[in-house]
């Protein structure tokens, strides 16, 4: 079982999915799925980066670190898939 952190970043993302409510309720399943396993089906590492991996929930993605020591995992972005997606540090 993993607490799940969310940073500032990914919180403005929240607010600006608040106008498309099919969408959040997928992306707020995801991460409620991710405090009980964190590396579940169909998640990938993000390449180049250590504890950093993404699930997809239709064209967006949720980015996040887990961090096993704690039991934590902190959602770093949710972005639409785009070029620049993984360009977010």
């Amino acid at each position: 079982m993993y607490n799940i952190g969310i940073a500032p970043a990914a919180e403005r993302d929240l607010k600006k999915l608040n106008k498309k409510l099919p969408s959040l309720n997928d992306i707020s399943n995801a991460i409620e799925n991710l405090s009980l396993d964190a590396r579940s089906i169909g998640v990938r590492k993000v390449k180049g980066f250590i504890n950093t991996y993404r699930i997809r929930v239709h064209s967006y993605r949720i980015i996040y670190d887990i961090y096993e020591k704690n039991n934590q995992v902190i959602i770093l972005r949710i972005l639409k898939r785009s070029g620049s997606t993984y360009k977010f540090r």
